[in-house]
Formats: structure tokens, C-alpha cells, sequence
């Protein structure tokens, strides 16, 4: 199994793929292999159907008995591997770790080498990401063993550079010289894109940290560029975001900027919780570096928020550096001392020498700055020795001008060796000479200003003039230095337009080869069809627009003479013709009883199966069960949703064997399509009359105003009728929301009642008005009304969904804010803004909108506290009831997480009320 496919490649197998669904052959032994070898490849390039994928492989291979069980294990094994990679790009270690473990002992039973290289990368990546560094590394060493006996010498060269990249944080010059032995000019011309990704990767890292920022920002655009080509979406988030880091050390922030912006871009849309923490951290750092520290204290903690699962990673690790360098510079020593002492605890654990040293250079300046000379210069001259044997000239330099910095500041001991008049000048020209040696590094004129002003503090004036006319040169020259760069960077930026360029070549190349076959064609208009269909329809709220819909399309699918939908009435006995499209002729039959002997529409509902006719005779043809024409081939498809059937649609034809398996499966999917927006436009139809209901009742009582405006004491008494029928009506409404979503939730009516005055309880404890508290008490049930538009397979499943499914699960908030928000009454405007709130969190995390504190409605974060905490002391078909102390303990748990912490004290505060209120309202036993 190819590693990492060129993208081109991939877009080719798409097309074999879609060659053989026209063919008819995607349950072959073929289609089987092909639907691994894609879905392998998509791991990162699109998570989603790579998993479906990879389900519809699985389910295949337990139907093909006459696979080999070795060939079955491979073919297990690499569909467990891509979960363990998937697992691991969201940051599940633990069960990236046991898939993982699984799939090599599948991979080993097969005899498949490759496979268990592949399986050993991933097991070392989930060591090393969790600090156990010996483990990661013995893991990374036995998967470069398996490639070469498995002969793939790609995948080797990809490890051993991989391996590389970590041992360089801990010895760069040891690392450059395995490098060079390794990969001489020979052998890098051999290696293929996805190697190549890799090895440019490690070649930057290493460039970085022995003193070469310009060539290191070269290395990751072609790392970049390599590995987007190549479907590797982690490692080009992270190059974008180093070739970042590597242009801010060159001081040319505009292109530093734009390739940070890329690599935060592509983070958030892949929503990956190392890479996406990485890319905020390197935001953060570029923002710091340009003076926006407000942006960049905001931006590095939400890094930390992202990485908190993974605190082992580097970019836990780049996060508490870059805050303690924020700190420093924003005139805080005491939070520097305590960021940098916990980046030096990760680098420890994770040997990485490059992070120690400059978590140790951080604390000797913030002790510095608090008085604390003696620790500060322990720490210093520790960073010093530590970099000079790693050869980072660029942090020597900082560290010798924190030695400077305390030997002005406080009267010290002159060091060993000082040739100069004093130790500020020492430190001072020594940080001078290594600043000059560094490539493509200005010196910064602050050294300068600094030289001058300590020679003028030592009495030579002479030098301090020359350094004080250098610094002024240098900001004089500040543009050209400025040019220099900007020139660099357009050499790396040429080289990414060339990159995207070739990629584009290639890609106009593979889709005009995908251009040849009509039949392909034809397939690939019937999924885009559906797809808009399905869009369509269930974004319509109205059964009129989804039938229409429904007419609007079918004829780009297939030969449709007559189109009809039956829906089942209340009772479950009688089908009735709900829509028809059959020409300018009459539809005979309005109703058709569902125990009816001849009707196919009948047949086709007691059986929930899909029935096709396709060579009647046209006088066999009952008008006035199939349609007013004489059609010959007919195709009948239930609508259900689960085990409820909403009724039946029919598509029929004049032409002879017009509907085979295309046409049915074409059909099964608008109707699950079709059933879910019917069922919502339901569900939205019982809103509406509720809400005509109301308004009907407020013009009778404008009508009666006006007709009785003499009599206005007995007016008085009408109106306060009116208004307590119409607050009547209002709750009715409510109660009618709530019930239409209760039917459809596992959810009781007493857990509507409880944590409504759950909620009210709250809002007393806030100090709201008590009008406010009684249209909380009358709103907060219909936090839920959007459960109507989720499917029962959904809403009902008994165990835990799937990420894709929580993402349809999570539509409800959206949904009962649509069905509410126009109506012109109070309760439920407020009921609408509950629906689409209460699942936003306190920091931030929750959906849709993705609020954050006193951004949330009052409301919401008021109902969020009562919802949580009455449906986790509630039983559910798929969960036992919490005890009463586990559920207080969540609530203080997520108190400022995910919870308002007002709210959740003030709950606590009425805690004997509240248990008065779970006694008052307690479930039916």
C-alpha cells in the first residue's frame, strides 16, 4: 500500500471507483482493494469518507468467503491502522494506541513488513507525543528496520528522517552531521514527494537550530509544498507555520504573516488539536514579535485551551516560552519565572536541549529582574554552555546580553577572562562577534546602542561614538536589511509558485484523462443531484416546497411520466395523496385504504419494501391505483423514518424496463431524504397552527376593543378575559412545541417541568424581575423543539454517536431557532433564543455560534445549568441516572468551563429547593 499518494493519483482512483459503480462492480474483490487503497489515502486529506469508506470495505470483507484469511488480515489490518491515524490526528492517543497495536499484530500474523513499519510509526508518534521519548524512539527504529526488509526504501528514508527531527532538539549538531551521512545528494535525488516532505522537514529543523533561519524557511516552503501535494495535511500545517517562525527570526514579518495565516488556516479547517495548537502558538509568536500583545496573550492561551489533552507536545512546550518572553516584555517577571520553569519541566522530560536552554535563558533574565542575582547567574551560565554545545548562536547572543543586563544593574564580580574595561562591555562584545557571525542575521541595532552607551558610561569616548554612529548606520540601513530579507522570502514564495504551479499542471492533466467515459459522467451528475437534493429538502420546512422539490429534480435522474406521494393519515389506516405530477390529468383515487388487496402503493406500505413493475401490460394498469396514465413501468418507495412509515412515493413511466437497481437506489435515498424533511415540516405545520391560533385570538380581541370603546369598564373586564385566553393559548403553544419534540426525544414530560423551575430558580437566586422568571418558567421548555428535525436513528440510537453523528445531533439548536424566532409572541422569541443557546459553553467551546461568557443570552447559561444537571440525574434507554453528588460534582467541575459560575452558584445556593422541585416532579415510577 502506497504511503502517501501525489494528489493526482488519488483524483485517479476517485475516477476508477466511480468506473466501477457504473459498471456494477463495487462489491468485486476489486472494489473491495480500491476502497482501502482510497480510503488509506484520503486519511488526511478528508477524515470523513475515509471512514465511511473504510466501514463499507469491513463490511464487505465478512461477505467474500473466498478471501484468503491472510489476505483478510492484511486488508483488517490497514482499515484499523487508518482509525489509529485518524484517532491520532484528533488527538485520542489512548485508542490511537490500541488500534494501533492491533492492526501490527494483524499485519505480523499476514507477513506484511510494510504494514508493520506503518504500525510502528504511529505507536512511536504516540509515545513521543506523550514524552516517553526511549519508547518513541525504539518504536521509530524497528519501523525503519521493517521498510528495509520490506524493501521500500521511501518509507525508510521518511522514518529516518522523522527520527531525526526529534533528536535534533536535543543535540542540532549531532544531528546535522547524521544528516549529511545519511541523505548525500545521491540518495535525495531518489526519494519520492512524500519522503521528500519529510526529509525537507528535518533538514529546516536542523537548519534552525544551528544558527541558518534563512535556509531553514527554504526547507519548510519545500516541505510545505511537498506535502501538500502529497495528502500529508499535518506535516504542511506544521511547515507553513514553521516557515513562520523561521521569516519573523529574518524580520520579515509580512511574509512571516501570510504563512502563518496559511498555517492557522489550514489548521482550523482540519480542527486537529496538535497542529491547530501549534499554528496558534506560532500566531501568537508572530503578533508578540510585532508589539500586538493583547492579540498575542489571547492567541497563545487559546493554544494552550487546544493542546491541554496533549501536554506533552512541543507546542505545549513553544507556548510557555513564548508567554514567558510576552511577560518579560510586558514588565512582568514573576509570571516570565513561572512559564519558563514550566517549559523547562517539558523540556526535560522530553530532552530536548534547544527548549531547555531557552527556558533556562528566560529565567536567568526574569530572575534578574527580581532581584534574584545569584540564581540568575546559575541559570545563565547553564543556558550559555548548554547552547554553545548545540551550536544556537542566536540564543548565545541573547543569553550574553541577560549577563550584560545584570552586571549594569547590580555591582558583581568581574568574570574570568575579561579583556575589556568592564563586564557590561565583555558580555557586550562577545554577543556582538557571535551576532555577526550568524547568516543572514542583522545585528540588532538595540547591541548597538547598548555598546555605545556602555562605553560611554566607562569614560571612552572615542568607542562610544564609533558604536553610537555604527547603531545610527544601522537604522539607517534598516530598509536595505529590510529588502535583503523581503528578497529571501521572494525566492521562497517563487519556489511555492512553482511548486503550486507543476501540482496545478499535473492536476489539469490527471482531470482530462477523467473525462472519458459518458457513463462516468452520467454517475457523477447523478451524486451531485443527490447531494443538492438532499440539501434542499431538508432545508425546507414546508411540504408543499419539498415536493416540489422533489418534482424539480427526479426528471435529471430518470424517465418520470407520473409522480405521486401518499401520505398515512393519523390513524394508520388510509393513505392520502398528498402530491401528484402526472401531466394535465386527474389523479383518480384521493384515498387508498392501507389493507387494500390490488394497490401497489398499499403493498409497498405494509411491506416497508420497494416494489417495481417494469412490463405490465397497460391494461393491467387499475387507473385508479397506479395514476390517471397508462403506464408501464412503475417504481413504489416507502417513506420511513426507523420503524415509522410516513407514507409512500411512486415514480412511473410510459416507456417499458425504465426502473432498475440505479433508479431504486436513486430513490431510497431522496425518500430518507424526503421522510426526515417531512417529518420536520410536521412537526413546524403543528407550530404554525398554534401560532394562528394566537393571532387569530388577538385580532377577535382588537375587533372587540373597537366595537366596545363606550363601555369601558365592562371593556376592561373583556380584555383581561382576552389576555388570560390568549396567555392560555401561548402556554398551549409551549405545551404543543414541547410535546412535539418529547415524542420524538427519549426525554419525559417531568424533566421539562423540572428543569424549567430548575431555571426559574436560578434566575431568582440572579435577582431577575419576576416577569422575567415566569417567561423563563414558560420558555425554558422548548430548549428542545429542535429535536424534531433529527432522525429517530439519531435521537433514539441507545449507545454513544459518532463524531458525524453528534454533528447532525447538534443541528437541533439551529433547527428550534428557525422554527420559533418569527412569531410575534414574546414566549416564544424567547423560546427560540434558549433553543439556538443553551448548548454554547462559558469559554467558548460550544456550538453553533461558538459564544463565549457574557455573550450567551442570560437565559441560556441559566437553562444549560438546569438541563445538565436534570438529565444527568435522569434514566434514559441509554444510560443509567447519575446520583445526586455526581451530578453536583460535574456541575463544579465545568463551573467557568462550561457553565456560567454565577449560575452554577446560585444553583447551589437554593440546593434544598432544588431537591424539593426533583420530589415535586419525579419521573412516573
Amino acid at each position: 500500500m502506497e504511503w502517501f499518494a501525489l494528489n493526482h493519483q488519488v483524483l485517479a482512483m476517485e475516477t476508477e471507483l466511480n468506473d466501477l459503480s457504473v459498471m456494477n462492480g463495487l462489491n468485486s474483490l476489486q472494489g473491495l482493494e480500491l476502497r482501502i487503497a482510497l480510503a488509506w489515502q484520503l486519511r488526511q486529506r478528508d477524515c470523513h469518507r475515509a471512514l465511511i469508506l473504510a466501514a463499507e470495505a469491513e463490511a464487505m470483507l465478512s461477505d467474500m468467503p473466498q478471501l484468503a484469511e491472510i489476505g483478510r488480515d492484511a486488508h483488517r489490518a490497514r482499515l484499523q491502522l487508518l482509525s489509529a491515524e485518524i484517532s491520532w490526528l484528533y488527538g485520542q492517543l489512548d485508542a490511537t494506541e490500541q488500534l494501533a497495536q492491533s492492526a501490527l499484530s494483524l499485519f505480523d500474523k499476514a507477513g506484511d513488513r510494510i504494514g508493520c513499519g506503518d504500525a510502528r510509526w504511529t505507536l512511536a508518534t504516540v509515545y513521543l507525543e506523550r514524552g516517553d521519548v526511549l519508547l518513541g524512539n525504539a518504536f521509530m527504529n524497528a519501523a525503519i528496520e521493517d521498510f528495509r526488509s520490506g524493501g521500500d526504501a521511501d518509507r525508510q528514508a521518511a522514518a529516518q528522517a522523522r527520527g531525526l527531527a526529534h533528536t535534533a532538539f536535543r543535540d542540532a549538531p549531532a544531528t546535522e552531521l547524521q544528516l549529511h551521512d545519511l541523505f548525500d545528494e545521491q540518495r535525495c535525488a531518489t526519494l519520492g514527494p512524500a519522503a521528500t516532505a519529510c526529509l525537507a522537514s528535518t533538514q529546516a529543523i536542523v537548519a534552525g537550530l544551528t544558527g541558518k533561519p534563512g535556509a531553514g524557511s527554504q526547507y519548510f516552503v519545500r516541505a510545505f509544498n511537498a506535502a501538500t501535494e502529497t495528502g500529508q495535511v499535518r506535516l504542511s500545517i506544521y511547515a507553513a507555520g514553521n516557515a513562520a517562525d523561521a521569516l519573523a527570526s529574518l524580520g520579515d514579518m509580512d511574509a512571516a504573516l501570510e504563512w502563518g495565516e496559511r498555517g492557522l488556516s489550514g489548521a482550523r479547517q482540519a480542527a486537529w488539536p496538535a497542529p491547530l495548537g501549534m499554528a496558534l502558538v506560532q500566531t501568537g509568536n508572530i503578533q508578540r514579535l510585532l508589539g500586538r500583545y493583547a492579540d498575542a496573550h489571547a492567541t497563545l492561551h487559546e493554544a494552550m485551551l487546544a493542546l491541554q489533552d496533549i501536554p506533552a507536545s512541543q507546542g505545549h512546550m513553544l507556548a510557555q516560552l513564548y508567554l514567558g518572553e510576552l511577560a518579560l516584555e510586558t514588565g512582568n517577571p514573576d509570571a516570565a519565572l513561572l512559564h519558563f520553569s514550566k517549559a523547562e519541566e517539558k523540556a526535560e522530560l522530553a530532552g530536548s536541549a534547544a527548549y531547555l536552554y531557552r527556558a533556562w535563558s528566560g529565567q536567568a533574565m526574569a530572575l534578574c529582574r527580581i532581584g534574584q542575582v545569584d540564581k540568575a547567574l546559575r541559570k545563565g551560565q547553564d543556558a550559555l554552555e548548554l547552547a554553545r554545545s548545540q551550536g544556537g548562536t542566536d540564543d548565545q547572543v541573547k543569553i550574553l546580553r541577560v549577563f550584560a543586563e545584570l552586571y549594569q544593574t547590580y555591582p558583581l564580580p568581574a568574570p574570568e577572562g575579561m579583556s575589556e574595561a568592564n563586564p557590561v562591555l565583555h558580555y557586550l562584545k562577545l554577543a556582538l562577534a557571535l551576532a555577526a557571525g550568524i547568516e543572514a542575521y542583522a545585528v540588532p541595532i538595540d547591541l548597538l546602542s547598548d555598546l555605545a552607551n556602555a562605553y560611554a558610561a566607562s569614560g571612552d569616548e572615542q568607542q562610544a561614538q564609533a558604536y553610537g554612529q555604527a547603531a545610527a548606520q544601522a537604522r539607517a540601513n534598516e530598509r536595505l536589511a529590510q529588502a535583503h530579507h523581503r528578497a529571501e522570502s521572494l525566492l521562497v514564495r517563487q519556489d511555492s509558485e512553482r511548486a503550486r504551479a507543476e501540482a496545478q499542471s499535473q492536476r489539469q492533466l490527471a482531470e482530462a484523462q477523467a473525462q472519458r467515459a459518458e457513463a462516468l459522467e452520467e454517475a457523477s451528475a447523478t451524486l451531485e443531484v443527490l447531494s443538492q437534493i438532499g440539501m434542499e429538502l431538508t432545508g425546507n420546512l414546508k411540504s408543499e416546497a419539498i415536493f416540489a422539490t422533489f418534482q424539480r429534480h427526479l426528471a435529471q435522474l430518470m424517465d418520470v411520466s407520473a409522480f405521486f406521494v401518499f401520505l398515512l393519515d393519523d390513524e394508520g389506516e388510509v393513505l392520502n395523496a398528498a402530491f401528484s405530477s402526472a401531466g394535465t390529468a386527474e389523479v383518480p383515487s384521493q384515498q387508498i385504504p392501507l389493507k387494500h388487496p390490488r394497490s401497489h402503493t398499499a403493498r409497498c406500505a405494509r411491506s416497508r419494501q420497494q416494489l417495481i413493475e417494469n412490463e405490465r401490460p397497460a391494461q393491467e394498469h387499475p387507473a385508479h391505483l397506479n395514476g390517471p396514465l397508462a403506464t408501464i413501468s412503475m417504481l413504489f418507495t416507502p417513506l420511513a423514518i426507523g420503524e415509522r412509515l410516513l407514507g409512500v412515493m411512486s415514480v412511473q413511466s410510459l416507456l417499458s424496463n425504465a426502473y432498475g437497481e440505479r433508479e431504486a437506489a436513486i430513490c431510497r435515498t431522496l425518500c430518507a431524504y424526503g421522510a426526515i424533511a417531512l417529518d420536520n415540516a410536521a412537526a413546524y405545520a403543528l407550530a404554525e397552527r398554534a401560532q394562528r391560533q394566537t393571532k387569530q385570538a388577538m385580532v377577535a380581541l382588537e375587533e372587540a376593543r373597537n366595537k366596545l370603546a363606550d363601555r369601558a369598564e365592562w371593556l376592561a373586564g373583556e380584555v383581561a378575559k382576552a389576555t388570560q385566553d390568549v396567555l392560555a393559548r401561548e402556554r398551549e403553544t409551549v405545551v404543543r412545541l414541547s410535546k412535539a419534540a418529547e415524542y420524538r426525544d427519549p426525554e419525559t414530560g417531568a424533566h421539562i417541568l423540572r428543569m424549567a423551575h430548575y431555571s426559574e430558580l436560578i434566575a431568582q437566586g440572579l435577582g431577575l424581575s419576576d416577569a422575567d422568571r415566569q417567561l423563563l418558567l414558560e420558555a425554558a421548555p422548548m430548549h428542545d423543539i429542535g429535536k424534531v428535525g433529527i432522525t429517530d436513528s439519531i435521537l433514539l440510537k441507545p449507545g454513544r454517536l459518532t463524531p458525524e453523528e453528534f454533528e447532525v445531533m447538534k443541528q437541533h439548536a439551529q433547527i428550534g431557532h428557525e422554527i420559533l424566532k418569527d412569531s410575534s409572541s414574546l414566549v416564544l422569541q424567547t423560546g427560540a433564543a434558549i433553543a439556538l443557546g443553551h448548548h454554547e459553553k462559558f469559554d467558548g467551546s460550544g456550538y453553533p455560534q461558538g459564544l463565549a461568557g457574557e455573550a450567551i443570552p442570560i437565559f441560556s447559561r441559566i437553562v444549560a445549568v438546569a438541563d445538565v444537571f436534570d438529565a444527568l440525574t435522569s434514566e434514559r434507554p441509554y444510560k443509567k441516572a447519575w446520583s445526586l453528588e455526581q451530578a453536583a460534582d460535574h456541575l463544579k467541575a465545568h463551573r467557568g468551563s462550561h457553565f456560567d459560575p454565577v449560575c452554577v452558584d446560585r444553583f447551589f445556593e437554593r440546593w434544598e429547593q432544588v431537591l424539593e422541585i426533583r420530589q415535586r416532579f419525579k419521573d412516573d415510577e
